[in-house]
């Protein structure tokens, strides 16, 4: 009974002294020191009680309590004597809203819960709007293995829009697979809506070296909420003038980076090395095998050769082929593709070799071996496909050998004799013809026309001989296509800008660049570091300035298609004119 007693009292005290709470700050910022002060009225304070206690909850931290006797207004402006209780506090680094901890109050030797005070914490207008990190998924790795690398962005409260890449360079240590980005997507943090947070794989990577490798910082720029001003204005009018503050908030730029990316990369080891290595690290397949086991001359046998794995992105090396003496080969055709599964870039080589017998009879092709190093297992291993025994037959339908016929010759009968006699008797009399012109074996025009066709031969077989000798050089085939794949890319490329897709824009101009400068060349273009494509363009003759705006597109490139935002339809279509411009200066590689 007692104690139901003091709890009636108190609540009646309480209610009558308007007890109330209030911060020495409008703005709780993350990190910083604020004070929570409870003020209650002089003249209603219970007697006998204790001090007032704080106990911090969710990462707050209680740094100690004053008092001090005060004034305070009411809502109608009267003033009254107060007890002014200030808790000391620290916020803590992770922002939201919530509960800072509870006040309790002891009296009459009872202790009482006075307020859950709930704090808003927010970020300092002076900190970064927007926190971005890289993070791989292996830190240790052999050379040549495959690791992913992740990026990941926490945007705060006050970040304004604009989140653009200004540099995304991975390095010249490695060959890489990127991502578009199109999994980062940014959703409201569960105890802070305020705030957003989005991962995803940025790409694929292959150290080219050994010992500890860095990727640089990638830098972004954004605009973020600036901190409040006080801006103090001046109006005269009517001979009066009047002076006021204001608080001014206006928007600002800013940058966020993130720290260097660290990985060590370990040699492979030498015991057990195969002597012709291949140089492929992780985990692959392969297979080789042959159309036909049985053919006639003429007829062509295709040895079809697949080689898969997870090691370097869109690099895969060739096998070492047997002796084909026996056989005419032309040049073999390859094909490389790429494909995320299982969270690694899966590189496939497809390679087809046609082979036409010089004789007939039988024939072994020795067995064809692949090897790499898997690092799960950390050894050697190697695939052999073969021998075959090829059996070659000589071929049907051989030409018949050609007899002349000899004309026979009949003697005529006397009576035919005579009759032809008669023929002749009674023939008419031919008179006398008038001279004609010139005959055509004098015209020199018929000499002309004559002659002409042996000119037009000679350069129809050479002609012919010359599409068979370029028909045969893959590099020439490949250099006479690049025009026309350069222009399957632009049409893309328009496509995409019609269709304000501007990821499929920017994948499509960069894709169809290093096409283009791989068909001119007939060197792969992709996969290359910036060392490497710089090395390459200086040994096909490009020009240092163009060499430099090769790099540029496609560093911008990356930079387009792989922001969380994307440029403007204006900005694309400048891009577009000025990827048309570098291609038309590339034609020199011609």
């Amino acid at each position: 009974m007692k104690r139901f007693f003091f709890l009636v009292l108190l609540g009646a005290v309480l209610a009558q002294a308007r007890m109330s709470l209030d911060y020495s700050t409008d703005r709780i910022e993350a990190g910083n020191n604020f004070e929570i002060r409870l003020n209650v009225p002089l003249r209603e304070l219970a007697e006998p009680r204790g001090i007032p206690r704080f106990t911090a909850q969710n990462d707050f931290t209680f740094r100690g309590l004053d008092s001090t006797d005060t004034r305070v207004e009411d809502f109608f402006g009267r003033g009254y004597a107060v007890r002014q209780y200030s808790f000391k506090l620290t916020a803590p680094k992770k922002t939201g809203r919530r509960i800072a901890g509870i006040i309790t109050w002891k009296i009459q030797d009872e202790e009482y819960e006075i307020s859950r005070p709930t704090v808003d914490v927010q970020k300092s207008y002076d900190d970064a709007a927007v926190s971005v990190s890289l993070s791989p998924n292996k830190r240790t790795v052999y050379e040549g293995e495959q690791l992913s690398v992740t990026l990941s962005i926490h945007t705060f409260e006050h970040f304004q829009g604009n989140l653009t890449a200004t540099s995304m360079d991975l390095g010249n240590d490695f060959i890489a697979h990127r991502s578009d980005l199109s999994e980062l997507k940014l959703t409201p943090i569960p105890d802070a809506p305020r705030e957003t947070k989005g991962s995803a794989k940025f790409a694929w990577i292959s150290p080219v070296k050994t010992g500890q490798v860095s990727i640089p910082p990638f830098h972004f720029k954004y605009m973020k909420v600036g901190k409040p001003k006080v801006v103090e204005k001046n109006q005269s009018h009517g001979g009066f003038s009047m002076s006021f503050k204001s608080i001014q908030q206006e928007p600002e730029e800013a940058e966020a980076k993130t720290a260097p990316l660290n990985i060590m990369v370990l040699p492979l080891p030498a015991q057990n090395k195969p002597k012709d290595f291949t140089g492929m690290v992780g985990n692959y397949s392969f297979k080789a095998s042959f159309d036909k086991d049985s053919l006639t001359l003429g007829d062509a046998l295709t040895l079809s050769i697949q080689i898969s794995g997870d090691g370097k992105p869109g690099t895969i090396t060739d096998p070492k082929l047997p002796d084909f003496s026996d056989f005419r080969s032309v040049p073999p055709e390859s094909e490389i593709k790429k494909k995320v599964s299982g969270g690694k870039v899966v590189t496939t080589k497809n390679i087809r070799i046609f082979l036409y017998p010089k004789k007939k009879g039988e024939f072994e092709i020795p067995a064809i071996s692949y090897n790499w190093f898997n690092p799960a297992k950390k050894k050697y291993e190697t695939k052999t496909e073969g021998p075959w025994k090829i059996t070659v037959e000589k071929g049907e339908g051989s030409a018949a050998a050609y007899t002349p016929s000899t004309p026979t010759y009949t003697p005529a009968a006397k009576e035919e004799i005579e009759d032809l006699g008669r023929d002749i008797r009674y023939m008419h009399t031919i008179h006398e013809v008038a001279p004609q012109e010139a005959p055509l074996y004098k015209l020199s025009l018929f000499w002309v026309l004559l002659l002409i066709p042996i000119p037009l031969y000679a350069l129809f077989c050479a002609f012919i001989r010359s599409h068979r000798k370029n028909s045969s050089n893959a590099a020439l085939v490949r250099k006479a296509k690049a025009k026309k794949n350069l222009k399957q890319y632009t049409s893309a490329a328009k496509a995409a800008l019609q269709k304000d897709d501007g990821k499929a824009f920017y994948a499509a101009l960069e894709n169809g660049l290093v096409g283009y400068l791989s068909d001119l060349s007939n060197r792969e273009f992709r996969g290359m570091t910036k060392d490497l494509v710089k090395q390459n363009l200086t040994e096909l003759g490009v020009a240092e300035e163009n060499i430099q705006k090769v790099l540029k597109w496609q560093e911008d490139c990356a930079f387009a298609r792989f922001a969380p935002v994307t440029a403007s339809a204006e900005e694309r279509s400048k891009a577009l004119l000025e990827f048309e411009a570098l291609c038309d200066a590339l034609e020199v590689l011609k």
